[in-house]
């Protein structure tokens, strides 16, 4: 607690685990390259921000702008994704996407409780009920 802030003490774990990420991926991604991180720390943030998490089912991308990210080799080469796109219509595809991030953020919701529950059903597995008698 010494290291935290009195703003937000509760997120200070949170946000430690996600640094454990990002720090792991980038030594994954550099090896022996030990000075160029510099160049390699946006490549490891997209893949951290596009990947689904557990808990949510989302990725980070989809969660700030409502819409999946499409990647660079879809662009080049089309996928069936990207070839369905219609850029007349994008702009209002966009819109009723912005419509229906509420609920999204309901399912997300929903998720979050879900995986609690999980967790919490895993970690009391083990745990025996005792009974004590006065």
């Amino acid at each position: 607690m010494i290291t935290s802030t009195p703003i937000h003490p509760q997120a200070n774990g949170q946000v430690e685990s996600s640094n454990k990420i990002i720090t792991n991926n980038l030594k994954k991604k550099l090896g022996a390259k030990k000075g160029k991180w510099v160049e390699e720390i946006s490549f490891v943030l997209w893949a951290n921000r596009t990947t689904p998490k557990n808990a949510i089912g989302q990725t980070s991308f989809s969660m700030v702008f409502g819409t999946e990210a499409v990647i660079l080799a879809e662009m080049v080469s089309p996928t069936s994704r990207s070839s369905v796109q219609n850029l007349e219509t994008n702009d209002q595809d966009l819109v009723d996407d912005l419509d229906t991030i509420n609920e999204l953020m309901d399912f997300v919701k929903f998720c979050i409780v879900a995986y609690q529950q999980r967790i919490i059903k895993s970690y009391n597995k083990n745990a025996r009920v005792r009974r004590f008698s006065w």
